[in-house]
């Protein structure tokens, strides 16, 4: 409940969020980083809503020296991650197949997952993704725009999960926001998965 709760909240914020953000890379929040977005984010759900007030943020996991970036009032760790396919000038992310979707490398939603999975948490875990779409008047070509949506990247990431961790990952909500500044990443959805 709470992770469809914050994707929502995020997808209602986030444009009031992206209008006051004035960007190392033009303005707008989607081309800041990880870390960045998670403050800009938080600082506006705690204006917005009072049980925002308690989420703590880099608290660290039961029995390692491992933090987890965020940890709900109710009691659910969520790990968050950037999905983009494309830096701010338009370049494909060189960084996304393995900051994100590899089981090889340290550190992706994958691996989070399986950390969540196995962590002593009293509560089950959860995955945040910030997922930014260029914006649709963009003239870029590519090899299959199609797939390049917020659905599909929720459902591959689910299953990418079950395949290669002994853990069950559904898509919990998938809260979409659009009219973003940015030319790149002016549109997306906030997409949160329950891991067990």
């Amino acid at each position: 409940m709470s992770l469809s709760r914050l994707a929502t909240d995020i997808a209602s914020i986030i444009s009031d969020v992206d209008a006051e953000t004035t960007g190392q890379y033009k303005d707008g929040i989607g081309s800041e980083d990880e870390e960045r977005q998670i403050e800009l984010l938080l600082e506006a759900l705690r204006d917005y809503d009072q049980w925002y007030q308690a989420v703590a943020q880099e608290v660290q996991y039961p029995t390692t020296e491992q933090r987890c970036d965020l940890h709900l009032p109710d009691g659910t760790p969520v790990e968050v991650k950037l999905l983009r396919y494309w830096r701010a000038n338009g370049d494909p992310e060189d960084y996304m197949p393995k900051q994100v979707l590899s089981p090889f490398h340290e550190n992706t939603l994958l691996t989070d997952a399986k950390r969540l999975s196995v962590s002593d948490f009293e509560e089950s875990g959860g995955l945040l993704g910030l997922f930014y779409k260029r914006a649709d008047r963009d003239s870029i070509t590519t090899a299959h725009p199609t797939r390049f949506t917020a659905e599909d990247l929720a459902e591959k990431l689910a299953q990418d999960i079950e395949y290669w961790y002994d853990c069950t990952a559904t898509v919990e909500c998938m809260a979409q926001f659009s009219g973003l500044q940015h030319p790149v990443h002016a549109q997306g959805a906030a997409i949160t998965w329950g891991i067990n």
